[in-house]
C-alpha cells in the first residue's frame, strides 16, 4: 500500500510538471484578501497579535504547500488560517464596537443633562402659572367687594392686564421651550440609534441609510437653531428612521456572516470526524472536494460479491455515527471496480455494492431512507492506473460523500 502511495504521488508530481501549476484554491485567495485588507489587519493585530501570529503560520504553511502542490494541504491551512484570521477581526471589531457604544452611553447621558434643564424651566413656568392664578383670583375677589374708588379699580385693571401679558408670554415660552424639548429628545434618540448602527458596523452594511441619518440630525440641529421648529421635528424623524434601518439591516447581515462562520467551522469538523475515522483503517481515506467531505473505503467486500465482509463492518457503524453526528448532510453511496471483467458486469456489480452499502446504513444504522443514495459507476472514474495489481485495488472503492447543500 505504501508502494502504491508512493507511485501515485511521483505520478501526480509527474502530471502537475507537465500541465504547470494548478490555479488557486479559493480558500487561499480567501486568505490573501483577508490579509490583503490593511485597516482590518492592523486593528486584529493591535487586539489579538497572537492569535494572528498563528494565523500567519497557517498562512504560510498554506502558501508553501501550495508552491509544494499539496492541494488538500493548502486548502487545509487555508481555512485553519482565514477562521484563526476572522476570529481576531472579529475580536478587534468587538472592542471598537464596545468603544462606540461607550462613547453613544456619554452622549445619552449629555442628553439626558439637557432634559432636565428643561424640566427645571418647565417646573418654573408653572410656577409662574400658579402666581397668574392667584392674580386672576385677588382680581375676582376686588370685583366682588366693588373697589371704593375709580384709582384703585384702574390700578388694579392694570395690574390684570400686566398678569394677562405676563401669562400670555410665559405661555409662549413654554410652548417654545416644550417644542424644542421635544425635538432635543428626538435627536437625542436619533443619534442613540446612529452611535448603535455604527457600532454594529452599519457602514459596511448600510452606509447609504447611516450617513443620511447623520445629514438629517445635522440638518435637524441647524432648522432647531433657527426655529424653524417643524422642519427639525420632521427631519429628526427621518433620522431617527433612516438610523434604525440601518440598525437592521447590519443585524441582518451580521446574522448572514456569523451563520457562514458557523457552517464553515461545521463542515472543517465534519472533515476532521471523516480523517479521525480514516485513520484507524490503512485501506481508508478522507478529503473534502466542493460536493463534500468523500470518504474512500476498501476491501469491503470479497472478489465479485456484494455482501461487506463482517470483520469490515464496523467502519459502516462508524460512518452511521457520523451521520448522525451530522444529521444536515445529506449522503450519496458510490460504487467503483477496476477494469478487469465486461463493463455491463463491472457496472452491475458496483451498483450492488453501493446499494449493499446503503442498505446496511438504513437498516442497521436506521439512517432515514430519503436522506441516503446510491449509484454504482464500474470503472469509471479511476484513481489509479489499471494496468497495475495496486491500481486496481485502489480502484475497486466505496465512496461515502456528505454532501454540502
Amino acid at each position: 500500500m505504501r508502494n502504491a502511495t508512493i507511485i501515485l504521488s511521483i505520478v501526480a508530481a509527474l502530471g502537475l510538471s507537465a500541465c504547470g501549476k494548478p490555479p488557486r484554491p479559493a480558500e487561499l485567495d480567501s486568505v490573501s484578501k483577508l490579509v490583503q485588507d490593511q485597516a482590518a489587519m492592523t486593528a486584529a493585530k493591535k487586539a489579538a497579535p497572537q492569535l494572528c501570529q498563528v494565523a500567519q503560520k497557517y498562512y504560510a504553511l498554506a502558501s508553501e504547500a501550495y508552491n509544494d502542490n499539496e492541494m488538500e494541504d493548502c486548502s487545509y491551512q487555508s481555512l485553519m488560517a482565514w477562521a484563526k484570521f476572522n476570529a481576531a477581526i472579529e475580536f478587534s471589531r468587538r472592542l471598537a464596537a464596545e468603544d462606540r457604544r461607550a462613547k453613544a452611553e456619554a452622549r445619552m447621558k449629555a442628553a439626558q443633562k439637557v432634559i432636565a434643564h428643561q424640566n427645571a424651566r418647565r417646573a418654573d413656568a408653572e410656577s409662574r402659572s400658579t402666581r397668574m392664578e392667584q392674580i386672576l383670583a385677588l382680581k375676582k375677589k376686588l370685583d366682588e367687594e366693588q373697589a371704593k374708588s375709580a384709582a384703585d379699580k384702574a390700578r388694579v385693571a392694570a395690574e390684570l392686564e400686566k398678569a394677562k401679558a405676563e401669562a400670555q408670554a410665559e405661555q409662549a415660552r413654554m410652548a417654545q421651550a416644550r417644542e424644542e424639548r421635544e425635538i432635543q429628545e428626538a435627536l437625542a434618540t436619533a443619534g442613540s440609534k446612529i452611535q448603535t448602527a455604527e457600532a454594529l458596523e452599519a457602514k459596511e452594511y448600510d452606509p447609504g441609510n447611516l450617513e443620511g441619518a447623520k445629514t438629517m440630525v445635522q440638518q435637524a440641529q441647524k432648522a432647531l437653531a433657527e426655529k424653524r421648529y417643524p422642519n427639525a421635528r420632521e427631519l429628526a424623524k427621518v433620522a431617527d428612521e433612516k438610523a434604525g434601518a440601518a440598525i437592521a439591516k447590519a443585524q441582518e447581515e451580521y446574522g448572514k456572516k456569523k451563520e457562514k462562520m458557523k457552517l464553515l467551522e461545521e463542515r472543517k469538523a465534519l472533515l476532521a470526524d471523516a480523517n479521525a475515522l480514516a485513520t484507524n483503517d490503512p485501506t481508508s481515506s478522507a478529503k473534502q472536494e466542493q460536493r463534500g467531505v468523500v470518504l474512500t473505503l476498501r476491501d469491503m467486500f470479497a472478489s465479485g460479491k456484494n455482501v461487506v465482509l463482517p470483520e469490515r463492518a464496523y467502519l459502516l457503524d462508524q460512518i452511521g455515527k457520523l451521520a448522525l453526528k451530522y444529521p444536515d448532510y445529506p449522503i450519496v453511496v458510490e460504487g467503483y471496480t477496476d477494469s478487469v471483467g465486461r463493463d455491463v458486469d463491472n457496472l452491475t456489480l458496483s451498483q450492488a455494492r453501493a446499494q449493499s452499502v446503503l442498505d446496511y446504513l438504513i437498516q442497521q444504522k436506521k439512517l432515514d431512507f430519503g436522506r441516503v443514495k446510491a449509484s454504482g459507476y464500474g470503472s469509471s472514474n479511476p484513481v489509479a492506473d489499471n494496468s497495475k495489481s495496486d491500481g486496481r485495488a485502489m480502484n475497486r472503492r466505496i465512496e461515502v460523500i456528505f454532501l454540502f447543500r
